[in-house]
């Protein structure tokens, strides 16, 4: 899964990575952001695939009814199953008309070794941001202000480093190459096209132990060093 990203990049790179303009004042460095937080991201959307746009993390259904339900319903959308989206009431629409593209430069994951659990940061080995597919909506808020656009990563099935760390429920968000931003964007292209198009990156990603404050949520986690290399028992640096 992913809820539990990284991105500390300036405006400048995001804008010559990624063809796109950015605010200055839309983007400062998130060490650690837990999608429990229901951070504002910057994100590109289809329908303004050429600019960032500030989401919520936290998806929220255009046909939700309330606050009170709008409130429920974010904290299950968080992420979004490549296999079931079109099986989810949530998802089902977005899929084919509301996608987007998420820029993170890493995310935290922790690997289960002989009953213990070790965090781990998963970057791609060049430090550069990369994309995540994403599915975006907007929801209207009725008497308590206008409209608000939310946001949810797509997961897949782990591959390569990300099975190795994520080794229970094996699982990593959907990553975008440069040319598939494109096509995933694309609004003249249905889900169902779009799964016979693309496949996940993986191969320039991989991993180092981190400290166990990474897992506490008592912690200050968006600092610089939560995102230190650290040197564990041989257990937690085995695939190394």
């Amino acid at each position: 899964m992913c809820f539990n990203a990284s991105l500390v990049q300036t405006a400048e790179i995001m804008a010559v990575e990624f063809n796109a303009y950015i605010d200055d004042t839309m983007i400062e460095p998130v060490y650690f952001a837990s999608a429990f937080s229901l951070p504002l991201w910057p994100v590109l959307k289809d329908e303004a695939s050429d600019r960032f746009t500030p989401l919520t993390w936290g998806l929220i259904p255009s046909w939700v009814k309330n606050q009170e339900a709008a409130t429920d319903i974010r904290f299950k959308t968080l992420n979004a199953r490549l296999e079931t989206l079109h099986q989810k009431a949530s998802f089902r629409h977005a899929s084919d008309t509301s996608r987007c593209a998420v820029p993170i430069d890493g995310w935290f994951e922790w690997k289960e070794v002989r009953g213990k659990k070790y965090p781990y940061f998963i970057h791609r080995d060049d430090g550069k941001p990369f994309l995540l597919a994403g599915l975006w909506d907007r929801w209207d808020k009725g008497e308590t202000g206008g409209p608000l656009e939310t946001f949810t990563v797509v997961t897949t099935e782990a591959l390569g480093i990300c099975a190795q760390v994520h080794n229970t429920k094996e699982r990593m968000p959907f990553i975008l190459s440069k040319e598939q931003k494109d096509i995933w964007l694309d609004r003249n292209r249905t889900f169902s096209d779009l799964k016979k198009n693309i496949i996940p990156q993986w191969k320039e990603l991989t991993a180092y132990p981190v400290s166990h404050r990474v897992s506490s949520s008592k912690e200050d986690r968006n600092v610089p060093d939560i995102r230190d290399r650290v040197e564990g028992p041989a257990e937690q640096m085995e695939f190394f």
